[in-house]
């Protein structure tokens, strides 16, 4: 199998929640010579990209698209040691995503982690039920760009206005974007309570995600 088929089966493997073959098509890349960039960009994440368009087209729906999650994770377990030794950056820029203090709910932030790795974001995770000060902490350690407030309940969503408020206070504020997403999310009422966007769908957070980078490097 030459290496443009496998990375074709590796992305096909994706989009048919195949996590077993997923595997064995990392390694098999891998040991044919192509970089685990390619493996990622031209493999994994292609294939998580057609999962995208599919659930847009409502082809798939939420259940398909968290064993295509788990499926991209074990092709990626096995790339990002090789990348983290490189010592070089795929990612467009850095985020940190938590679902908001009083939310437990975790579906929502366990699809959208995946598909803006997928994407080439360096997602570093904070949980469910995220206190205002471990965000705040975070972005302090990390230096992220983008800050992700993921939220299933509009009484949580209410509690964005204190997020950003705590992030203001800690003279951080100015340093990120932050979006919020989930089902009770409105990207008008986001702004007004001071964060930057929001979106209930993944894959158009990814666009708007590029774009916050954007304006904020602009500054």
């Amino acid at each position: 199998m030459g290496e443009q088929d496998i990375l074709n089966g590796l992305a096909e493997a994706v989009i048919t929640l195949d996590e077993a073959r997923v595997k064995d098509l990392t390694r098999q890349a891998l040991d044919a010579g192509l970089s685990p960039f390619e493996v990622l960009a031209d493999g994994l994440s292609r294939g998580m990209q057609v999962i995208g368009e599919k659930f847009k087209c409502a082809e798939v729906f939420i259940p398909e698209v968290l064993v295509a999650c788990d499926a991209y994770y074990a092709g990626l377990q096995l790339v990002r040691p090789l990348i983290a030794a490189s010592g070089r950056s795929a990612s467009i820029a850095k985020m940190v995503i938590g679902t908001i203090h009083g939310d437990i709910h975790t579906v929502g932030k366990d699809v959208a982690v995946p598909v803006f790795q997928a994407a080439g974001f360096d997602v570093i995770d904070l949980g469910t039920g995220v206190p205002d000060e471990k965000i705040v902490a975070a972005v302090r350690e990390h230096q992220p760009q983008l800050v992700g407030l993921g939220t299933y309940m509009t009484s949580t969503f209410m509690h964005t206005r204190e997020t950003v408020r705590a992030l203001a206070d800690a003279g951080l504020r100015e340093t990120v974007k932050i979006i919020c997403g989930g089902p009770a999310v409105d990207a008008a009422i986001a702004r007004k309570m001071g964060a930057d966007d929001a979106t209930d769908n993944a894959w158009d957070a990814v666009e708007r995600m590029k774009k916050l980078v954007a304006e904020l490097r602009a500054v």
